[in-house]
């Protein structure tokens, strides 16, 4: 009996923290909501920056919001940033154009459409639900092959969908359907053949260009360009997008 209060206890306890936590965070969101319809830009692109970059909280909304503030004091590098993760969370056909505007105006690279690009992130916003039914389909298949084996009939083409689903939700839920892109943070970013300062110079790269990331090698990134060449480029002047 003791054991199971101490459960219920725990549990009252962790919960209480839990909604402690979130109303807190809730709270800073309204106080940058309201700075933001105040025209305060500044203050509230501070708490959303926070809640980002600490609190790793974030919503579409606030991401346009940020995106909105940079664009406005000219920092279309972090604006296209922004935007990129909010892409990334809602698949959004408009904010697609706007980092195609902002990339034309600015004659940046690597954010021609990619059909993958969007059923990627179409697969982020849906999540939740492809796991509902992939979890769904995988019952369905598991009950029907008890029945079809306890009545002695063949499993093989049941068998073969169970092991389809899984491989593909291992893959797809484990980093299969992850965007690894890099956006350039500002002026002076330079692509290295190798992973050293004393490399060769490959180029110089536009604020606000898109990369792809393929690895990592200590503090450098190693990237592929729009016109599929490669080299590395420090961390630190990269924005990184997943």
């Amino acid at each position: 009996m003791r054991f199971f209060l101490f459960l219920i206890s725990f549990y009252v306890l962790i919960f209480n923290q839990i909604s402690f936590a979130n109303s807190s965070v809730e709270s800073e969101i309204d106080k940058a909501d309201e700075y933001f319809e105040a025209k305060q830009y500044i203050d509230a692109f501070s708490i959303y920056d926070k809640l980002l970059e600490e609190e790793r909280v974030f919503s579409s909304k606030m991401l346009l919001r940020m995106a909105f503030i940079q664009e406005g004091q000219g920092n279309y590098a972090s604006a296209l940033y922004y935007l990129n993760l909010q892409y990334g969370l809602t698949a959004d056909r408009g904010t697609l154009n706007k980092m195609s505007k902002i990339a034309e105006d600015h004659n940046l690279l690597g954010y021609q459409y990619s059909d993958k690009e969007y059923l990627t992130s179409l697969f982020n916003k849906m999540k939740g639900e492809i796991g509902g039914v992939i979890i769904f389909l995988l019952i369905v298949c598991l009950v029907l092959m008890y029945i079809r084996r306890k009545e002695q009939h063949s499993i093989t083409t049941l068998t073969f969908a169970v092991v389809v689903i899984s491989v593909f939700s291992l893959w797809a839920f484990n980093g299969g359907m992850k965007r690894e892109l890099g956006i350039v943070k500002g002026s002076g970013a330079l692509l290295m053949q190798g992973p050293s300062a004393g490399s060769k110079n490959i180029s110089n790269l536009s604020s606000g260009e898109r990369l792809k990331l393929i690895d990592q090698d200590d503090i450098w990134y190693k990237v592929e360009l729009p016109n599929d060449s490669e080299g590395y480029v420090r961390k630190g002047m990269v924005f990184e997008v997943k």
